[in-house]
């Protein structure tokens, strides 16, 4: 802009003048539109829409982003001793993790009768998130503290907690409405219904499941079978939906276990039980991720492995493990993943 001014003008202005400053001011004003130009163009199609804009272009095809879901469970309360009255244990009341980290709450009041050292309550997260899916063992603390209650522990996992839908996950369900059309009668159709419910992680469809005139909805939550209050929720959607003279019935398919051993070698410098622990946590996730109906291939698992920092060299133990075919009615699930050292 300034060497076109000093061409049409025959002189190049101060830095001090007020063509300068003018100058400046209307390159900063051009330069503000045509950043604002580029952000309204990567909002007009699907493939790089973010927040808002995704969700307005998720809603012309007929879906909406997913909410969070909250994770539930068991938890027991255990006293010292069996020498007491009965001892309440309110609803509302507060655990969280050993680390401070994670909250929940117990669903209704539970009584430890007198005499007993022992009493299993139902609980929830306190919010949303895949993070308080937890492992045995993990709640430890009250933080509402009781009168004659000593330990607080959880002997099973916490399951059905998930993420609110993010610009990615949304974004791959819209441009798969794109590439495989739904037309009320294909199973694009149904399972494009079943995938809109929150906390369903994936879903299959198989037509005439139970003769002509039937067709079978299953839906998981990540590496879960879901409640059965969330497979009526998908069934009532699926009764608004489906044809006329068709009968289609959500089911909750059936885990597959998936039992793995690794042998492992760390590189030079990293210490075994970290890269381990990643390892683990690598490996189950990928398999939960996998979803209904999708294959499990060691080569998949393998890549997943080699490419944890500090990872040298790995081996599958082929009696503990092999490719595995998942039908469309069951979905993978880590069962036992051991790795120990070569």
């Amino acid at each position: 802009m300034l060497d076109t001014y000093e061409g049409e003008s025959g002189f190049r202005p101060a830095n001090e003048s007020d063509i300068m400053l003018r100058l400046r001011v209307l390159a900063g004003e051009i330069y503000r539109e045509r950043v604002y130009a580029q952000y309204i163009m990567r909002q007009m199609f699907p493939a790089t829409a973010t927040g808002e804009y995704l969700d307005a272009h998720a809603e012309q095809r007929g879906l909406s982003r997913k909410n969070g879901t909250v994770a539930s469970g068991h938890v027991i309360f255990l006293t010292a001793s069996s020498d007491h009255g009965n001892i309440l244990i309110p609803a509302g009341t507060q655990l969280c993790t050993n680390d401070g980290q994670l909250r929940f709450t117990t669903d209704s009041d539970a009584i430890l009768s007198s005499g007993s050292q022992s009493v299993t309550a139902g609980a929830h997260a306190v919010q949303e998130g895949s993070a308080y899916n937890i492992l045995v063992g993990k709640i430890a603390v009250m933080v509402t503290p009781i009168a004659g209650i000593s330990v607080v522990k959880n002997n099973e996992r916490f399951t059905g907690g998930s993420d609110r839908e993010s610009d990615e996950q949304l974004r791959a369900r819209v441009i798969e409405s794109y590439q495989t059309i739904s037309n009320g009668a294909n199973a694009a159709y149904y399972r494009s219904a079943a995938m809109s419910v929150d906390g369903v992680y994936s879903a299959s469809v198989i037509g005439c499941a139970r003769g002509a005139g039937t067709v079978d909805v299953y839906a998981c939550a990540r590496g879960a079978v879901l409640s059965n209050e969330k497979i009526a929720e998908i069934q009532t959607l699926l009764n608004e939906k489906r044809e006329v003279n068709v009968d289609v019935r959500a089911v909750s398919p059936t885990a597959m276990n998936i039992n793995l051993y690794i042998r492992l070698t760390v590189a030079e410098g990293y210490d075994f039980d970290t890269v381990a622990a990643n390892v683990r946590e690598a490996v189950v996730d990928y398999i939960n991720g996998l979803g209904i109906g999708n294959d499990l291939r060691l080569s998949k698992v393998g890549e997943v492995v080699y490419h944890i920092e500090g990872v040298a060299d790995y081996k599958f133990l082929e009696s503990y493990g092999s490719d595995r075919e998942v039908p469309l009615n069951r979905f993978a699930k880590a069962n036992t993943i051991t790795v120990r050292d070569e």
